[in-house]
């Protein structure tokens, strides 16, 4: 393992080598920073110590993690069972769980190279340095994870509930929202609070008017950047009403058009971050997809003949 630098401590510090058995004629070694390389430089000491108090005079350890019986020489590392053993514990102590509260398996440990492609590509880290990193012969085999990425952002995107302007949920499937904005391939629907449902050939000339604006969406995701919209549009009605008042002499009436408008942002927003919130909290229970009820109830009804004029179409 090459010696770390001191200039950046979170840079890659060292290139470590490791037994590369799943690739034949792969790289075998990786670049780690500098908090890698304090584990195992740890993990080093401990090993050399136990050959110290437990091994043969002059051994030196070839593992780091070593068997603790029949083991004089160092040359054999611990089973994949105590691996497993362990990790499970870890998962106990720290009470690591997945999505539906189960704790989380360790038993497959190669799930963690999967994990960590997958949130290389999520930091936007480029194909052919994931390539690399991964030990992969040709970007083909890398892009079976941005695949995975893929699945994984629909995966997210259809775990949350979608909310308009005016809080009430979309009445639209998640997954036919998914597929109107193409967000595996495009992205320019995409907002800081949330997504535009306008069609891709239209284009929006009401600047920043979402939160009056039907087309507008969001879900838990956008929950911070929503939160701090809210504070941002508090402190912006404070700062204009004390400027207001320096220069008039009088307080900024209600019926003032900007200071109504920005009152009724406001008031969207918390309306909004109130019913992600409350998603949030019910999150773990099942949730039917936006708006099916009322989608069934309507074509019950047309199938009937009780659809009548003025009521209920099911958006």
């Amino acid at each position: 393992m090459q010696a770390p630098s001191d200039e950046e401590p979170d840079a890659f510090a060292a290139r470590l080598r490791y037994q590369q058995t799943k690739i034949d004629g792969a790289p075998d070694t990786v670049l780690v920073d500098r908090e890698i390389v304090t584990i195992i430089r740890a993990q080093q000491e401990w090993a050399s110590g136990w050959i110290a108090r437990h091994g043969a005079p002059g051994a030196t350890p070839r593992y780091l993690f070593l068997g603790e019986k029949m083991n004089r020489h160092g040359n054999r590392p611990y089973v994949s069972s105590t691996l497993h053993r362990m990790l499970t514990e870890m998962a106990r102590r720290l009470d690591i769980r997945d999505d539906v509260g189960r704790l989380v398996d360790f038993q497959r440990t190669h799930r963690f190279r999967h994990t960590k492609a997958t949130s290389l590509l999520n930091a936007g880290v480029p194909i052919h340095v994931v390539q690399r990193y991964l030990g992969h012969l040709s970007p083909t085999m890398t892009m079976h994870y941005a695949k995975t990425l893929t699945e994984t952002h629909e995966a997210e995107f259809l775990r949350y509930r979608k909310r308009t302007a005016d809080a009430r949920e979309l009445a639209m499937p998640a997954a036919d929202l998914y597929d109107l904005l193409h967000l595996d391939s495009r992205t320019d629907r995409i907002l800081p609070n949330g997504y535009c449902l306008l069609p891709p050939r239209q284009s929006c000339d009401r600047g920043n008017a979402c939160l009056t604006c039907d087309k507008f969406t969001t879900d838990a995701t956008f929950l911070p950047e929503l939160r701090a919209q809210h504070r941002r549009t508090l402190t912006l009605i404070d700062t204009r009403q004390a400027a207001f008042t320096a220069r008039t002499g009088t307080p900024m009436g209600t019926d003032n058009v900007w200071l109504a408008g920005r009152h009724r942002e406001a008031a969207a927003l918390e309306a909004v971050i109130a019913a992600l919130d409350a998603d949030t909290a019910a999150q773990g229970q099942p949730v039917r997809g936006a708006g099916v009820v009322a989608r069934t109830d309507a074509t019950a009804r047309r199938a009937t003949g009780d659809l009548g004029r003025g009521q209920p179409d099911g958006r």
